[in-house]
């Protein structure tokens, strides 16, 4: 529990983790996985995605578009002198489109080349190398096989899980292809829009909308009607408050379009433009993904166009793929919160089972910090980050949970200092002076039996 003389500290850290937020993150950058209760077991390395694409140019054959993403820390780095960059990351990603009989109607392969100028890694789930494979098909359902290699490692992926239903350009809005986008920063075309490109998955805490395309009646239809509604799966009545409600908008139609893929830094995507006699209509609508907790879900859609209807139903998770680490098993995230609660609501949040233990962290943090709209909460990501950061640097052998020590302790409640100074003493023992300049505060630890446990001997004003 707190130390003594740590009650006013408890009282105001939020506010100034809060004012640190978007200076302070320190991400944790290795250890065994863990089972992770509210979302993630474990990292994921690559996501894909496959859907049909309109075509205006052809009638017979359909566009199929696989997008990937994939951690970039699959591909080990190797050093070559003869490279722009001092290191590079090579491999392929190979896109395979089966028919019922498991006969290939498509195959792509995408080589991977990646320049860079160290090899230090990154966290997981925080650089990606992302693109889009086109292929055509006649129409029908195939299956999707994407394979991923390092060449300098011969590790391989495989993933065949996911189909795709490619329909005839008559089909009309019941033939609609859906995918889940950012939303774009306007609504007239040219439209750029950047795909959320995490396969079925919704990004936890972020705001989506999803991209609808078919061929459809330009002069029928010239707005969609969309009803949604979010059910948790499996349901989970005391989830229930904090899945949205279901709801119903109307969005505009743009007509006659045509789409141009596109892949930069910020990730992967199309811009939507007139492509007169087209017969391509297009919409975007917005959801309110942003506010589904870290669970699964059923995300059911009915839309109406002219006279067209489609209904789709969907399973997808909230995943967060960099989520701190301390915050993949309930209890040690709630334990993590010895030194902003008391002794009282620290038990209190960890009675019952796995379900209420959850639900009770969840509650505290909808208290501290959170914004609406938004799942995510700044103020707990940034928490939890120290927490991963202080576990890693200042354990010991005899006390490995680092973030339980002085030093992760003042670490967790204020962050990286502004300086940190070290001196080695052999016979005092060593010392570090870590100074906070907005804060004016300055702390000292000592070592003195320099087995790593640094105990801290001085705190107060500068």
């Amino acid at each position: 529990m707190a130390k003594k003389g740590d009650e006013a500290v408890r009282s105001g850290v939020l506010t100034v983790v809060a004012a640190c937020c978007a200076v302070c993150c320190v991400a944790w950058q290795g250890a065994a996985q863990v089972r992770a209760p509210r979302g993630e077991e474990a990292p994921h390395v690559l996501f894909y995605e496959a859907w049909a694409v309109p075509s205006p140019a052809d009638s017979v054959r359909v566009d199929v578009d696989v997008s990937f993403r994939i951690d970039r820390e699959f591909f080990v780095p190797v050093r070559d002198p003869e490279e722009h960059a001092p290191f590079h990351r090579s491999g392929d990603v190979v896109v395979e489109l089966q028919d019922s009989t498991g006969g290939t109607e498509a195959r792509s392969i995408r080589s991977i080349e990646i320049q860079e100028n160290s090899t230090e890694r990154n966290p997981a789930g925080t650089v990606w190398e992302q693109g889009i494979i086109p292929l055509s098909v006649r129409p029908g359902k195939y299956r999707v096989l994407v394979t991923v290699d390092d060449e300098e490692s011969r590790r391989t992926i495989t993933e065949r899980e996911r189909f795709v239903s490619a329909g005839t350009p008559l089909a009309g809005l019941p033939g609609a292809s859906l995918t889940t986008i950012h939303p774009p920063a306007g609504e007239s075309l040219p439209l750029h829009v950047l795909l959320m490109n995490y396969g079925d998955e919704i990004l936890f805490g972020r705001p989506a909308s999803v991209l609808a395309l078919w061929h459809g009646d330009p002069a029928a239809d010239t707005t969609l009607s969309v009803s949604y509604e979010f059910t948790e799966d499996p349901a989970a009545p005391i989830d229930a408050t904090e899945i949205p409600p279901a709801r119903s908008v109307t969005v505009p139609v743009a007509r006659d379009v045509a789409l141009i893929s596109s892949a930069d830094s910020a990730g992967v995507g199309y811009t939507i433009r007139t492509a007169p006699g087209s017969n391509v209509c297009a919409a975007v609508i917005p959801l309110p993904l942003a506010q589904l907790p870290l669970r699964a879900y059923r995300m059911s859609l009915t839309l109406r166009s002219g006279g067209g209807r489609r209904e789709v139903t969907r399973r997808a998770r909230a995943v967060w793929p960099d989520m701190p680490f301390s915050l993949k098993d309930i209890d040690n995230a709630i334990e993590s919160l010895r030194y902003i609660t008391t002794e009282g609501e620290l038990d209190s949040l960890k009675r019952g089972n796995l379900e209420s233990r959850r639900a009770h962290l969840e509650g505290f943090w909808r208290g501290h910090g959170g914004r609406e709209g938004t799942a995510l909460n700044d103020v707990e990501t940034e928490y939890y980050r120290r927490v991963d950061y202080a576990t890693r640097n200042f354990g010991t052998l005899r006390s490995p949970d680092g973030f339980r020590s002085d030093r992760g302790r003042i670490y967790v409640l204020y962050g990286p200092p502004t300086s940190s100074d070290r001196t080695l003493d052999p016979v005092a023992g060593h010392q570090e002076v870590w100074t906070y300049a907005r804060l004016k505060k300055r702390f000292i630890f000592v070592d003195r039996d320099r087995s790593g446990n640094y105990v801290l001997v001085t705190a107060g004003a500068m």
